[in-house]
């Protein structure tokens, strides 16, 4: 589809909703083409994601010393304590 700037202006949410239709708009000034409006190809789910996740879990579970630090409420408690 093609529309002039002066169309896009009025109609962005109808050409939007064309474009996530994954139709291209083609936007015109003067008669030149100045921009083209596509949709987003939706982001495909990583298979690697999940096993990289997997693993990271047992690297912590294998490297976990059981210790365990104060967190950072504790540490300022400890400080404002310590003020009086």
């Amino acid at each position: 589809m093609t529309a002039t700037l002066e169309q896009t202006q009025t109609d962005l949410a109808r050409l939007v909703s064309l474009a996530q239709q994954s139709e291209e708009v083609v936007i015109t000034s003067g008669g030149h083409v100045v921009a083209r409006l596509t949709g987003v190809p939706a982001a495909k789910a990583s298979s690697g994601r999940q096993a990289w996740l997997a693993k990271l879990a047992r690297l912590r579970e294998s490297t976990a010393t059981g210790k365990t630090s104060p967190t950072t409420e504790e540490i300022l408690d400890d400080l404002r304590s310590e003020r009086g």
